[in-house]
């Protein structure tokens, strides 16, 4: 997710690859919120986020657009946690044996495609 952005955003796409890597499997394999979801919430951070701890405004801003990429993944998929998207527990070895053999990483890059789709339409604001 955020090295497709990272396109978008004009940013290495190396140091997106490793920003980005503790995000699979719902964070470290943990399951909790999907990284589609956390890499569109980098990037909207990225491009609208505050720079200064006092920036409210922009803080706001990029809080309003995070909800909404999260109200629209639930929308569509039902719920942002990992587990509850692939149905299984990453941290088990036999089930990231049966993610492998279910071809779930598929799943995945469908989260995630649908999820750029919904970023890019907010980063759009930012050039008009």
């Amino acid at each position: 997710m955020i090295t497709i952005l990272g396109e978008d955003l004009n940013f290495d796409k190396t140091q997106a690859v490793k920003m980005a890597t503790p995000f699979g499997g719902g964070v470290a394999r943990w399951g909790t919120i999907c990284g589609a979801v956390v890499g569109g919430s980098m990037g909207l951070g990225f491009c609208f986020g505050a720079t200064r701890g006092e920036d409210k405004e922009s803080r706001d801003k990029t809080y309003a657009k995070v909800q909404q990429i999260i109200q629209d993944f639930e929308k569509e998929f039902g719920t942002i946690q990992c587990k509850d998207l692939i149905h299984l527990n990453l941290r088990d070895p036999a089930d990231r044996k049966k993610f492998q053999e279910m071809n779930l990483r598929q799943r995945c890059a469908q989260f995630v495609a649908r999820n750029v789709e919904n970023v890019r339409k907010l980063l759009e604001e930012k050039k008009t």
